[in-house]
């Protein structure tokens, strides 16, 4: 009788104590769910923001712009002419026209415009205008302006290959901070560092 009762006391602990452990699992894995979710959000969240930390655009007030004095200091200093104007095509010219590349590329990709904007409907559009990059700007820029030039040609080019907006957004990029770096641009927030010209500039700016 006694061993009976003991026994079925030693079942009935058995199972409180399985109960007990699957109560235990179950809270266990409620919390590491948790704690999964909630590091989504946060890593996550932060992530978002270090990305465009690390890789957005800064500030354009927060970058130091040389004058056009300042870059011909620079050019003397380098040894290496950005500009390679003409009688026909002077720099300011020169400088014109890579501020209505900016200008066209604002009104076709500006103000997350490229979000909707199909390569293959402008394909006719976007081979003229490398060939106007091509022969407008390209003869006329030298040293790391002519490389950013070429980068920006190998982009469209890219673009039109693939189909995709993608490559089209590094254009505008490449001459928006074109625009700032050369011609003193004043209607942009912000400042992507993107050109080989304005880290040119930095290396041989005269103190």
């Amino acid at each position: 009788m006694v061993n009976g009762e003991l026994d079925r006391t030693d079942n009935t602990r058995q199972g409180q104590d399985l109960e007990l452990q699957k109560q235990q699992r179950s809270e266990k894995s409620k919390t590491i769910i948790l704690t999964l979710v909630l590091s989504f959000f946060i890593i996550g969240g932060f992530g978002t923001w270090g990305y465009y930390y690390l890789f957005g655009a800064k500030s354009a007030s927060d970058v130091i712009l040389p004058t056009n004095e300042e870059v011909e200091e620079a050019e003397k200093s380098s040894g290496i002419e950005i500009f390679k104007p003409t009688i026909e095509v002077p720099k300011t010219e020169i400088q014109r026209r890579l501020n209505v590349m900016h200008e066209y590329w604002n009104s076709r990709l500006g103000y997350d415009q490229w979000n909707n904007y199909k390569v293959d409907t402008h394909t006719s559009e976007l081979k003229k205008v490398e060939n106007d990059i091509r022969e407008k700007i390209l003869p006329y820029v030298g040293g790391p302006l002519k490389t950013d030039i070429e980068v920006a040609i190998g982009k469209i080019e890219r673009s039109i290959e693939t189909k995709s907006v993608e490559p089209l957004k590094g254009v505008h990029r490449i001459f928006h901070d074109l625009d700032i770096t050369l011609n003193d641009y004043q209607d942009a927030s912000d400042f992507w560092e993107v050109t080989e010209t304005f880290d040119w500039y930095q290396k041989n700016a005269v103190q």
